[in-house]
């Protein structure tokens, strides 16, 4: 019975010195000195405006942490504005159906002369505006020594297309664009 109260007792004893021992470590001044870890704080504002690197406290912080957020958003205000600005400035790239091979981009206000860039017949024209504003006379399309002739004075601003069917295949060897105004734009065939 005796060893029975005795090993009891020493059981009881073991966890009263570790919290004894636990006791002895105080780290009550870790946030006020700054020896803890680094927080979510600490990686934007490490100390405050004094000279000497006394860090910043709780009030400190927060007023660092609310110009971090003024800063971001008028960031932010700013990049939206930037990318508005963009994308109201940027050209309309107009779509382009499947099947069209590119022929050249050209600048409009003369007469143009386009190779066809495949040896296969062609059935349509397509003329894309890519910047400016083109006027599109005449387009004629030569086969050889015959010429087509197919008037349109069309005003092509940029991203928009203009289809020319040519009502069946042809043998075309090269294109003549008679052309006004200031603008670029592409020729594709299919």
């Amino acid at each position: 019975m005796k060893t029975k109260l005795l090993l009891l007792s020493a059981l009881a004893a073991i966890p009263a010195a570790l919290l004894c021992t636990s006791c002895i470590e105080d780290d009550w001044d870790d946030d006020y000195y700054g020896t803890r870890r680094p927080s979510y704080y600490d990686r934007y504002d490490r100390y405050d405006d004094y000279d000497d690197g006394y860090r910043a406290g709780y009030e400190d912080r927060r007023r660092n942490e609310r110009r971090r957020d003024e800063r971001w958003e008028r960031d932010r205000r700013e990049r939206d504005r930037r990318e508005r600005d963009d994308r109201r400035d940027a050209p309309a790239r107009p779509h382009i159906p499947k099947g069209f091979v590119r022929a050249g981009s050209y600048t409009s206000g003369s007469t143009i002369e386009a190779p066809i860039p495949t040896r296969n017949p062609i059935k349509q024209i397509l003329l894309a505006g890519t910047s400016g504003s083109a006027t599109i006379n005449t387009v004629v399309l030569r086969e050889g020594a015959k010429t087509t002739k197919y008037p349109l004075a069309i005003h092509l601003p940029a991203g928009q297309t203009q289809m020319i069917e040519l009502g069946g295949h042809r043998k075309a060897t090269g294109i003549r664009v008679s052309t006004g105004g200031h603008g670029t734009f592409d020729i594709y065939v299919h």
